[in-house]
């Protein structure tokens, strides 16, 4: 299995802190990993099988954080399939907003209609009910690795 890509897209620091915990939780699970704090599509080989695991927040009224604009303009420029890219969503937002972890959900159905398949369902943490929204991922995490590993037999 190919090393997990995890593409972080931040304002607060709330989805890089739960990147960083996903990524710790990851390695202690022997897992590779890389963390991309400025993902580039250029530094991902969409010629062999992918696994990325997106860490987003949701900022202003349902938009990208800045440092990740650039990398779905990027995805929405390829004219090939990602049939081999595999991928698993975070999303971190504020459920008083009505654009509630939309960047996270508008990205999933990029990557789904772009042909990625997703692994596992899409996890939404609601910074309302978490302060601390990296303390969510640890829940999460297990069935991630649990898919992970179905993935590897």
């Amino acid at each position: 299995m190919s090393q997990i890509e995890i593409l972080v897209g931040s304002t607060l620091g709330g989805a890089e802190y739960v990147a960083e915990a996903a990524q710790t939780l990851l390695e202690e699970a022997f897992f590779d990993t890389a963390l991309h704090l400025e993902p580039d599509l250029n530094e991902l080989s969409l010629q062999e099988e992918q696994i990325w695991l997106v860490c987003l927040s949701t900022h202003g009224a349902g938009d990208y954080p800045e440092n990740f604009k650039d990398f779905v303009e990027q995805l929405q420029q390829v004219n090939a399939p990602l049939d081999d890219v595999r991928y698993a969503i975070v999303g971190i937002g504020d459920s008083n907003y009505d654009t509630f972890c939309d960047a996270a959900k508008n990205l999933d159905y990029i990557l789904e209609e772009m042909g990625a398949k997703r692994i596992g369902d899409r996890l939404e943490i609601d910074v309302v009910e978490h302060a601390l929204p990296e303390d969510r991922i640890a829940d999460w995490i297990p069935l991630l690795i649990e898919d992970l590993n179905d993935l590897r037999d």
